[in-house]
Parts: C-alpha cells; sequence; structure tokens
C-alpha cells in the first residue's frame, strides 16, 4: 500500500469529458450524413444515365439542356471514389477512437465523475463519494453484487464471484472468490442512512 496514491476527479472533468465524447460523435455524424449524401447523388446521376441510354436506343433525340455525357460520367466516377474515400477515413476515425478502460467507464459513466479513487499499481483499492460541497449526492446501488461482477477488472483483487456476507444498514460486505473457489478478498460499501454507497473499499 505504500504506493498507493488518491486521485479525486471532479465533476468538471468527467463534464469535460462528456463534451469530448459529444464532439467525437458528432464529427463522426457529420462524415457519415456527407457520405449519405454523395451516395445518393451518385444513385440518382446513375439513374438520369441510365435513363438517357434507353431513350437513345429507343431512338429519342431529346437532351437535357447543355448535358454533356462525358463530363456528366466523369462527374459520377469522381463521386463514386469520393464517396469509397469518405467511407475509409469514417472507419479509419472509428478505429483511431481511444476505447475506454472498465475503469474509466466505472468512473466517469456509471459514478459520473461523483467519486475519487485510490490507486495501486493501476488498479482502484477504494472509492469515496468527493462532491457534497457541490450539493450532489451519493449513488444508491440497487445491486452491488452485480455491480462487482461488472467492474470486477477496474478493482485490485482479482475474483471471478462474489458472496454476500455480512449487513447492516450502514454496511454491506460480499466475499471476492477466485475460479478455485478461494476467498481472496472482501468488499465492503459504507452507506449513508438512505442507503447511498458512501465509500467502497477492498481489504485481502
Amino acid at each position: 500500500m505504500g504506493n498507493a496514491k488518491v486521485i479525486e476527479f471532479p465533476k468538471e472533468k468527467s463534464l469535460r469529458k462528456r463534451l469530448q465524447d459529444k464532439a467525437q460523435e458528432q464529427k463522426a455524424a457529420l462524415i457519415l450524413s456527407i457520405a449519405s449524401i454523395l451516395l445518393m447523388t451518385v444513385f440518382v446521376n446513375q439513374w438520369l444515365v441510365d435513363n438517357d441510354h434507353h431513350s437513345l436506343a429507343a431512338g429519342g433525340t431529346r437532351n437535357v439542356a447543355s448535358f454533356e455525357p462525358a463530363v456528366f460520367a466523369r462527374d459520377v466516377k469522381w463521386e463514386h471514389e469520393l464517396a469509397k474515400r469518405l467511407n475509409g477515413e469514417t472507419a479509419f476515425a472509428a478505429n483511431l477512437a481511444e476505447r475506454p478502460t472498465v475503469r474509466d467507464e466505472l468512473v466517469f459513466g456509471y459514478l459520473e465523475g461523483k467519486y475519487g479513487m485510490k490507486l495501486a499499481k493501476g488498479r482502484i483499492q477504494s472509492l469515496e463519494f468527493i462532491d457534497a460541497q457541490a450539493g450532489e449526492q451519493p449513488m444508491a446501488i440497487k445491486d452491488e453484487a452485480q455491480f462487482l461482477k461488472k467492474y470486477a477488472d477496474a478493482f485490485g483483487v482479482q475474483y471471478s464471484e462474489v458472496s454476500a456476507t455480512e449487513s447492516s444498514n450502514l454496511e454491506h460486505v460480499f466475499n471476492l472468490i477466485d475460479s478455485s473457489k478461494t476467498i481472496v478478498g472482501q468488499a465492503h460499501f459504507s452507506l449513508d442512512d438512505q442507503g447511498r454507497v458512501q465509500s467502497l473499499r477492498f481489504t485481502q
């Protein structure tokens, strides 16, 4: 525990990250919209070209004013190429997007940045509610066992199963069990009088 450090994540950081995520989503949506419009233009142009060919084959001589087949075909080819390139860039941008870790999803997503965490070797040793001064309330976790299972990879104890053991109005304790059915630690939820989680700590 000598290397443990406390990192607090105020709500402002959580909000900034959510705004950055929203900007990324809007950018991706814009690229997809442009690609969709181009594809629609390509299909309409192709349909017009096909109709014109059918008219000529039937002996028709009527053409759209200022219509030049060679130029029109060149534009269709350019639109096809641009649509393919945009589609490729969209896929490339999606691959470059940094995938959030389980810890990020827990702290910034589920817990909304309301809890500071104590880390050891990159894993969470404890969580503590920190936003009381901002007028925020702690979170109520309805299914604590499922919570522990879902975010197991973020915590400092290696386990695959959980089992409720001690319980009171202000504390819920779970045994943490590894794949060999050995109890390797415990998770302690400290609650307020409304049943909301003030802190979570792990012991071994």
